[in-house]
């Protein structure tokens, strides 16, 4: 039942697939059996022509008499993040609409061309003359720029025998950023030495006092100022410079296989690990496949990073790289391991010069709980707050 015997004839029996090709054979026979057997045949030929008839033209009629535009709330969103759409129906004819949906949406390419098309949104009924509006709510499970592909507006109703599609020209576009897990603390291989070249300053654990600031998770307890937590009933933390960060060089593997799951694992992996980075102010240079880039500071980087990740094929770009740690300078790799695992590689060259490896390695386990393994990514700094 799985194996095609025939495929050089599936171009003649294409057109059986839609139920109408059912009736129109079945109103084929008809017509011979009225013709050479009984004239019961007419009245069969008759009634299934009508059908087809109502079945083929209203549907028709209904995608083309109506005007409709989708809308969303947020320009970006997180996989897996409500996102609300608005959609807007205008009709134009004197009689309701029933039957209507949106296919193609927020729904990513099928990796089996034979599969049917799930709805991103259904209508059970349209008012006549009249713009009706709809709100509901999605949760895209996948990156990328949506909608992919084109819109289709589709009616079957009401017999289901054939299905009308039209192209939508008034579509909003969202960006789906991949989901982005907490890291506790900051990673403590960056920010050691003075760069030639940086951002300037960071915070760090050494240096002249540039304030006070609110207590958040990671934080060494020797950073605690008693006396501003006396006066102000919370935990404050100690705000001090650090030196002149250099930059990290972050590679991200972004080769595909026959299964989107580990490279979308890998994405978000990276999407994490690069958030963590970022929000503490150090330089990054990222590398997807061919793509190579300088992160920008705040908000503007933030964005960039995203839709760099978001863009990344759901099928992968690229050959796979492997873990090539320098001696120069820190480094990233984020990649898979011959089990389908994803393998972060940490260089750190100004850990101690006198070690001839100075990288370590970290198997993230894709059936086990990614939150977890991700909070407790730099066991360096959680290690140095249980000493503390």
């Amino acid at each position: 039942m799985t194996t095609d015997f025939c495929p050089w004839a599936n171009r003649f029996v294409y057109w059986l697939k839609e139920p109408v090709g059912w009736f129109v054979l079945g109103t084929v026979v008809s017509v011979i059996v009225g013709l050479y057997l009984a004239p019961i045949g007419w009245t069969l030929a008759a009634s299934l022509a009508s059908v087809i008839a109502v079945g083929m033209v209203w549907p028709a009629v209904a995608v083309r008499a109506v005007n409709c535009r989708v809308t969303s709330s947020s320009v970006q969103v997180h996989e897996g993040d409500r996102c609300e759409l608005q959609l807007a129906v205008r009709n134009r004819l004197p009689l309701p609409v029933w039957g209507l949906a949106v296919e193609g949406f927020l729904d990513r390419k099928r990796e089996q061309s034979d599969h049917a098309a799930t709805p991103t949104v259904a209508l059970a009924f349209v008012r006549a003359w009249a713009i009706s509006n709809y709100r509901f709510s999605v949760q895209p499970v996948l990156r990328g720029r949506y909608p992919d592909g084109d819109a289709i507006l589709t009616c079957s109703f009401p017999f289901g025998i054939w299905t009308a599609k039209r192209k939508m020209q008034d579509v909003a576009s969202v960006t789906v950023w991949p989901k982005v897990f907490p890291i506790a603390g900051q990673t403590a291989m960056t920010g050691r030495r003075a760069a030639e070249s940086g951002e300037g300053n960071r915070t760090g654990r050494t240096g002249d006092f540039i304030g006070v600031r609110e207590y958040r998770h990671g934080d060494c307890l020797r950073q605690v100022n008693w006396v501003a937590t006396a006066r102000s009933g919370a935990l404050v933390v100690t705000e001090r410079s650090g030196p002149q960060c250099p930059s990290v060089e972050v590679t991200v593997d972004v080769a595909g296989s026959s299964n989107r799951d580990p490279l979308a694992d890998r994405i978000r992996v990276a999407a994490s690990v690069l958030a963590n980075l970022h929000r503490s102010a150090v330089p990054l240079r990222v590398h997807l496949g061919q793509r190579c880039f300088h992160v920008r500071r705040g908000w503007e980087g933030w964005v960039q990073m995203m839709d760099a990740l978001a863009d990344v094929p759901p099928e992968g770009a690229g050959d796979p790289c492997y873990p090539n740690p320098s001696r120069q300078h820190a480094s990233i790799t984020i990649a898979s391991d011959h089990r389908g695992d994803i393998a972060v590689c940490v260089a750190d060259p100004s850990v101690n010069p006198r070690l001839m490896s100075g990288h370590s390695h970290r198997v993230i386990r894709r059936d086990h709980d990614l939150t977890s393994q991700l909070f407790a990514f730099w066991t360096e700094v959680r290690d140095a707050n249980l000493v503390a």
